[in-house]
């Protein structure tokens, strides 16, 4: 069998990431990766900024937007599923009470889970599923997750931009354990201030 042999995949892969088709990656991963895809745009953004630092504002800007945007079609389809499905099957198992329970707790906390999962290793899809299938305010859900989305890739790109491969290896190791800890703080302030 003949294998093709790249003699440098590096090499390889710097190419890629300077190739005109880089933003179109970034962006379709950042937005399929709010709703389905399960692997977060980080490591391309990260690659991306240490190809170009120069671009890291670009790169930063549109992993965001691309990223809430994918967060509104979560929303959606939550909504639309709940609206022309979810109904129909809690109604046949007789679960409509639990539901509307679920969905009212969901509520009252919902933009707490939005900037959690948008800042967290708790996957932003399935907030954004949840959040469009309970109903929850449309615009709190857009402010919470530009809040939380914009902190997360902003944060990254700041680091690796100032930093480097120092970051990248930062980023790698201890980010989602930082972003864990502050969640856990933020439910914590949140709980003691009698909003959960």
């Amino acid at each position: 069998m003949n294998f093709i042999k790249l003699r440098n995949a590096s090499d390889v892969v710097k190419t890629g990431l300077k190739s005109r088709f880089s933003l179109s990656v970034l962006c379709l991963w950042s937005y399929t990766e709010a709703f389905v895809f399960p692997i977060p745009p980080d490591p391309f953004l990260i690659a991306l900024i240490l190809a170009n630092r120069n671009n890291f504002l670009l790169y930063t800007s549109l992993c965001t937007i691309f990223s809430i945007l994918g967060g509104i079609t979560g929303y959606y389809i939550g909504f639309v599923f709940w609206e022309e499905l979810g109904v129909h099957i809690t109604d046949y198992l007789a679960l409509t009470d639990q539901v509307n329970d679920f969905k009212e707790l969901y509520n009252s906390n919902g933009a707490l889970a939005v900037f959690v999962a948008g800042v967290s290793p708790i996957p932003y899809k399935l907030v954004t599923l949840i959040s469009g299938i309970s109903g929850m305010n449309f615009l709190y859900f857009c402010i919470f997750s530009i809040l939380a989305r914009g902190f997360r890739f902003f944060l990254v790109g700041f680091l690796v931009f100032y930093f480097g491969n120092w970051a990248k290896r930062f980023v790698e190791k201890r980010l989602g354990t930082i972003f864990l800890s502050l969640t856990i703080l933020i439910i914590i302030i949140f709980y003691l201030s009698g909003r959960i």
